[in-house]
């Protein structure tokens, strides 16, 4: 049978359009394989400060082969990373315990979810109350009546008011100035404030590179935890993931403890502090967990007292809810 050449014009266009949607599509699956395959994996969202958690975690290679998208969020105190926690902006991020119980008195809907204790060569050391080198002040007793500055209710907060209660002095006889650790070096150096309590970096800059001195520190006081505090939302939907973090996170931290040089190395290139400053203030990161139980929590309920005592929070909260156990098995678990 003889085709209509005619009809065969009014078909080839139909066969090339046909090719062409083929075509589009194999290169849509093809994207969607390749390109796009982030796109379906499922996300964390990472709150973090300055040689935290990802800084550690690069240097120990455990943030090789995650099945899952990390976002990092950078903060420059714990105050902020959780506000940012609360308002469900991250999933996780590490603070200090006296950032978190005071978070936590505020009403943020956050739980701690993994605890480990620091035991750097420095971690005494590594929090501190400084003050410029010709300062006339040479002993805690001397604070009082002066200007501390210091970020509300964060680890440098609770170290002053566990030193100069130790010293005889109760919160009252302080004059206390509320500013970011940025605007405390600054306002040191130009003679606003007095003295500054602080931790980590900024005491090895102080201390290190620009000659302040360390009126006192935390090398008298016994070690406090830090914690891994999580949104609600995250220990119920990313549950899996948040997991297997949280025991990334404990490797590399067991991993610096025996490579501290490494670390110290990896934290110099990635935020160009000085060597010896990072050799310095990676004791606060370096430790491993330990379980969240009742005399963690009993230990925490301290730091929520002197809070109450100073002012610093209205009233004692219900903390039952606030340190979560669940993750301790996986956290605890020795897979290296």
């Amino acid at each position: 049978m003889t085709r209509n050449p005619s009809s065969r014009r009014r078909v080839l266009p139909w066969i090339a359009l046909a090719a062409l949607i083929a075509a589009v599509a194999i290169g849509l699956v093809s994207f969607r394989q390749q390109g796009g395959a982030d796109q379906v994996r499922p996300v964390l969202k990472i709150g973090d400060q300055r040689g935290g958690a990802q800084a550690l975690m690069r240097a120990a290679g455990e943030l090789d082969d995650v099945p899952y998208r990390i976002e990092w969020a950078q903060f420059p105190a714990a105050s902020p990373l959780l506000e940012a926690l609360g308002a469900g902006a991250i999933d996780v991020g590490g603070v200090g315990g006296p950032p978190f119980a005071f978070a936590y008195a505020g009403g943020a809907k956050i739980k701690a979810v993994f605890a480990y204790r620091p035991q750097g060569a420095h971690v005494g050391r590594a929090s501190a109350i400084v003050v410029p080198k010709d300062s006339p002040i040479r002993s805690l007793a001397r604070l009082k009546g002066r200007r501390l500055a210091t970020v509300r209710g964060s680890v440098g907060q609770d170290l002053a008011l566990r030193l100069i209660e130790k010293a005889g002095l109760a919160p009252s006889d302080i004059r206390w100035t509320y500013l970011d650790n940025g605007a405390a070096k600054a306002a040191l150096e130009s003679g606003a404030i007095d003295a500054w309590s602080t931790w980590g970096s900024y005491v090895g800059i102080a201390v290190m590179e620009n000659g302040d001195r360390a009126l006192g520190d935390a090398s008298s006081l016994p070690t406090q935890a830090g914690f891994f505090a999580a949104s609600d939302a995250a220990i119920q939907g990313k549950r899996a993931v948040l997991g297997d973090f949280l025991a990334r996170l404990n490797r590399a931290r067991r991993w610096a403890a025996a490579h501290p040089d490494a670390y110290a190395r990896t934290l110099a290139r990635e935020t160009g502090l000085p060597f010896k400053v990072a050799r310095f203030s990676i004791s606060a990161y370096i430790g491993t967990a330990e379980p969240i139980d009742d005399a963690l929590v009993r230990e925490q309920t301290e730091i929520f007292a002197r809070y109450r005592r100073a002012g610093i929070i209205p009233a004692l909260p219900d903390i039952r809810g606030a340190y979560d156990p669940s993750f301790n098995a996986t956290t605890l678990a020795r897979r290296d």
